[in-house]
């Protein structure tokens, strides 16, 4: 073996280990420009999409808001219609006396109408039917014509009598 082919430790010479550290400064710097290329992109898109995330989150919280609010009117105005409806109760029956209160029921006005209608329908039966009784029992006015009785079912004896009888009590007066 020769001495110039023979190297120690295989330790590079102090001329092939400074061409290596600057071949391999060279690559990170080429790595650190590519890493830097690769991420600009992401991190400009990154900022757009974080900026729209806070833009998405403001509009739901104002959302969230604006939900609350409408809530609260909801449930204002139903409690509100609640009463609009027992009140339209209490006014259906003021205006109907015929009608009994508790014939009148319903949680809407729709249905209290309803229930109002089938009422007053019940009501017109009734009068109707009581009209009808009370034209079949009318009695006349004024007392009935007076009549003799009914003869024909006598016999001619019978009414020989009933006519002497007649005569003979016409005559005491």
């Amino acid at each position: 073996m020769s001495d110039e082919n023979k190297v120690e430790n295989n330790t590079p010479s102090a001329e092939d280990y400074a061409a290596l550290k600057a071949e391999l400064e060279a690559e990170r710097a080429k790595a650190a420009t590519l890493v830097e290329e690769a991420v600009n992109p992401l991190q400009t898109q990154l900022g757009v999409l974080q900026a729209e995330i806070d833009t998405k989150t403001a509009d739901i919280e104002a959302m969230k808001g604006t939900i609350g609010e409408a809530s609260t009117n909801f449930e204002g105005a139903k409690a509100a219609y609640a009463y609009a409806v027992e009140d339209f109760k209490k006014l259906a029956a003021a205006s109907n006396p015929l009608i009994p209160p508790e014939a009148i029921y319903g949680g809407s006005i729709e249905e209290i109408k309803m229930s109002l209608d089938r009422a007053n329908k019940l009501v017109a039966n009734v009068q109707e039917s009581l009209a009808k009784q009370a034209q079949q029992n009318q009695v006349p006015a004024g007392a009935p014509q007076r009549t003799g009785p009914d003869l024909s079912a006598l016999s001619t004896k019978d009414k020989i009598n009933l006519g002497l009888e007649a005569a003979k009590a016409k005559k005491q007066q």
